[in-house]
């Protein structure tokens, strides 16, 4: 059986674990599931990963409490297998934020198994109108983190519109902190000219799209995303656009390591092709924003320099 054969196999026959779970944990704590978070008058949220649980954390201050499932860099959201204790808590969430698009399809099914919970379930795929078989990796977009945070405000002021007027004020000042993505994407785009840029996978192609570039090698990034050799030809067309400087720079997400990736990133290195080190997830003890715009400021570099 194959890694892709056995994940699928696990993700088929999870979910009447996770009912058997749920239903454990509401006989022994004898009372609904949601009754907790009702009676202490604060939201609870379980988001599936760091980011997200962020935003909403700066909306709710000391009014909410808010869980992370994935809250280490050194876990694959994709292959997760959730446990007893995120379906307790999945239980007693009020809200759960997923990110969809079959990045952490997993939350669907421990929702699935808890329905009677009455949890609201924001999936950000959804949220930014996209599609399955769309780039589930929205965050990287400039824009998709404010977006969030405003339904987010929205969605908490429904549960609660006592706090109305504090969500709103805490969620424009979050807003705020990242307004510099955006604008800096803009600047960027104005120097980018359509320019081409090759990728290890495409964990941060919607940041490169909002900054002008094209990604030149789809099926290379595809294939090492889904953790198969890329095809011989996908290999020699990517090495010649290094060799001849078809591309501004090569992007390497340094989280997923292959022989091919790192055969790319030597040969860049050596006909001095600028290599932007990115990342899947959010590194420990930085914020979204912080994290993010030193990404961005890595390709601003580039630009400058070769332009120096």
């Amino acid at each position: 059986m194959t890694d892709v054969q056995r994940k699928k196999w696990l993700n088929g026959h999870q979910i009447g674990l996770l009912g058997v779970m749920v239903m454990v944990l509401v006989t022994l704590t004898g009372c609904q599931p949601t009754s907790t978070a009702k009676q202490s008058r604060q939201i609870n949220v379980v988001a599936t990963l760091g980011f997200y649980g962020e935003a909403a954390q700066a909306i709710l201050g000391h009014s909410g409490h808010v869980t992370t499932v994935i809250n280490s860099p050194s876990i694959d959201a994709e292959s997760y297998e959730p446990d007893i204790k995120t379906a307790k808590q999945v239980a007693r969430a009020d809200v759960v934020v997923e990110n969809g698009l079959g990045y952490d399809s997993w939350m669907d099914r421990v929702v699935a198994a808890n329905q009677d919970a009455g949890t609201k379930t924001l999936t950000i795929g959804k949220l930014m109108r996209k599609k399955t078989g769309d780039n589930p990796h929205l965050w990287s977009d400039p824009t998709v983190m404010m977006t969030v945070t405003q339904r987010l405000v929205t969605q908490f002021s429904r549960l609660n519109p006592s706090q109305a007027a504090t969500y709103r004020r805490r969620g424009a000042a979050y807003e705020r902190q990242l307004a510099v993505l955006p604008k800096l994407a803009r600047q960027i785009k104005r120097q980018a000219k359509g320019q081409q840029v090759a990728v290890s996978e495409p964990v941060f192609d919607l940041a490169l799209t909002a900054m002008g570039y094209r990604v030149s090698d789809g099926h290379f990034a595809q294939a090492i995303e889904e953790d198969s050799d890329p095809t011989p030809a996908d290999i020699t067309h990517l090495q010649a656009q290094i060799k001849h400087h078809r591309i501004a720079f090569f992007v390497e997400n340094t989280q997923n390591s292959s022989k091919n990736v790192t055969a790319m990133v030597q040969l860049a290195r050596r006909y001095h092709v600028p290599v932007v080190k990115v990342t899947e997830t959010m590194p420990a003890h930085q914020s979204y924003r912080t994290w993010m715009l030193s990404q961005y400021q890595q390709v601003k570099r580039i630009q400058e320099d070769s332009h120096s």
